[in-house]
């Protein structure tokens, strides 16, 4: 076993660095991890990156849970990132009974050949032996998450806005769900065709019709139930506000970064009383009741993650090694049409 390690480091906005640094041993309780692959988040991470998230310039109280700048910013640069990362147990820490040398498991580590992580934080994959299946048990449980947070009824008329990997995840799920019609939005072709492979009913192009009109065109002039918006644009959740039908719901589901010059409450938000629900995966959806946990939703992940296998692998576009690491951000920054996802590939 190699004493050091190579680790992926933020140094600032858009800025990557790739650093060798001492290799830790695992400690009681921990395993060592020599990782396989790593996936970048284009949502989330991608804000991190950008230096769009409102932790580099504030902290968030614990107590009230809010933001303040009052009291300097919870991150600072250099920093580590990455929560989707797959690998096999190279060295077991005293007291760590359930795992075993060689097993292949998903952990919520930063970007780097090697971590430490406590034994119970780790997702064992049991029957899947492909790790790049493996990376997606994080963006498919935000997915889930947000079906979760819609509850919608059997028979819905559901828009999906933005065909990312994980507005392509929410599709796949909302076919199981029982939706009525599942209609697709984005701008990129292939995306809408990838959709339309997984379950879509109508897949359009906001780039050259209406998307609020022509929903409700093809609702009887109701307008959407739901709308679930995954793409992170703030134009795109204005237009979600007004796709909704009366009393319907808005699902936001990004990070959203940027300002929101685009967003109006005076219209369709205002006159037409739509629920707008955040969705975060930290919590499942507290309507649903006691039965439902994280820990929960986490043991239905992990059954879907092996019946989405062969479509999830679809999704992967871009492999780069830990020293092209910068590259791959840069792809999914520029927002390359045939971006879809991007493994580090530590192999």
């Amino acid at each position: 076993m190699s004493l050091t390690t190579q680790s992926l480091y933020f140094t600032g906005p858009r800025a990557v660095e790739i650093r060798t640094e001492a290799l830790a041993a695992p400690g009681a309780g921990q395993v060592l991890l020599d990782l396989a692959v790593s996936g970048i988040s284009a949502g989330t991470e991608l804000n991190v990156f950008r230096g769009l998230a409102p932790q580099w310039r504030q902290s968030m109280d614990p107590r009230t849970r809010l933001f303040s700048d009052a009291n300097g910013a919870d991150w600072t640069w250099p920093a580590r990132y990455g929560y989707a990362a797959v690998g096999r147990v190279a060295e077991l820490g005293a007291n760590v009974q359930d795992l075993a040398r060689g097993e292949l498991v998903f952990a919520y580590v930063p970007h780097g050949q090697h971590a430490v992580v406590d034994a119970k934080a780790v997702v064992p994959l049991g029957d899947i032996d492909d790790a790049e299946i493996g990376v997606f048990y994080a963006n498919l449980n935000t997915a889930y998450n947000g079906v979760l947070d819609a509850n919608i009824p059997l028979g819905a008329d559901v828009v999906v806005s933005g065909l990312g990997v994980i507005g392509q995840m929410v599709t796949r799920l909302l076919r199981r769900n029982g939706a009525r019609q599942i209609i697709a939005v984005d701008t990129i072709g292939q995306r809408r065709e990838l959709a339309l492979a997984g379950g879509a009913d109508i897949a359009l192009d906001p780039s050259n019709q209406p998307i609020a009109e022509t929903v409700r065109e093809l609702t009887e002039g109701r307008g959407a139930d739901t709308v679930i918006e995954v793409s992170g644009a703030a134009p795109a959740l204005n237009e979600a506000i007004r796709t909704a039908g009366f009393n319907g719901t808005v699902i936001a589901m990004s990070w959203y970064g940027g300002s929101f010059e685009s967003l109006s409450l005076s219209g369709e938000f205002h006159h037409n009383r739509p629920r707008i629900i955040s969705s975060q995966v930290g919590t499942v959806n507290p309507f649903l009741g006691p039965l439902w946990s994280v820990d929960r939703r986490a043991r239905i992940v992990r059954e879907y993650l092996s019946a989405l296998a062969p479509e999830l692998k679809g999704f992967i576009t871009h492999r780069v090694p830990l020293a092209e690491a910068g590259r791959g951000y840069s792809l999914l920054d520029q927002g390359s049409p045939d971006v879809m996802q991007v493994l580090i590939d530590y192999r």
